[in-house]
């Protein structure tokens, strides 16, 4: 009986934790890490990088997507943190948004390393590795409620209002 309820909850864990359909690798097909991109032999590798958009340039036949790499979770999802490998481009064949891939937006890209490139981070001179596209996920933003309890502490009911106090005027 433990061992059914291990397997429901090992089965109900990992559905947690796959990748999106669209961002599927092929079984046996080995990843290029976002740190080996100085290596020659790794062009034309299949690579699944992702972090968040700094900007998107819209060209001729396409467009590019500047990204700040964060290491991924297990489905995928960039995990955004002080620290950082450095930053890539995305080159996609069609045209992309600027209005929906804004920076700040996570993404995650499934393609193969195809070069690297000189460009600039302000005025500093960068060379980017670039990422050609297959698939493009761009992941939804997580919106933070913020909650506000206006209750005591140790007791809590859905009843409880705030307490109204009045105080009387003195009058001299």
């Amino acid at each position: 009986m433990k061992f059914a309820f291990m397997l429901l909850g090992v089965l109900i864990l990992s559905g947690c934790a796959a990748l999106p359909d669209d961002l599927s690798v092929p079984k046996g097909e080995t990843l290029l890490p976002f740190a080996e991109t100085s290596e020659t032999e790794a062009m034309h590798q299949v690579a699944l990088w992702g972090g968040e958009i700094v900007s998107v340039t819209n060209l001729a036949h396409g467009s590019r997507l500047e990204v700040v790499q964060f290491s991924l979770s297990g489905n995928g999802r960039p995990v955004k943190s002080d620290s950082s490998e450095g930053r890539f481009h995305i080159e996609v064949s069609d045209f992309i948004d600027p209005a929906i891939y804004a920076p700040g937006r996570q993404v995650t890209a499934l393609g193969a390393f195809s070069r690297m490139q000189d460009g600039v981070v302000g005025q500093h001179p960068y060379t980017f590795p670039v990422l050609k596209a297959e698939q493009v996920h761009l992941w939804p933003e997580i919106q933070q409620v913020r909650e506000r309890c206006d209750c005591d502490p140790f007791f809590y009911s859905p009843f409880m209002m705030r307490p109204i106090i009045v105080v009387p005027n003195k009058t001299e």
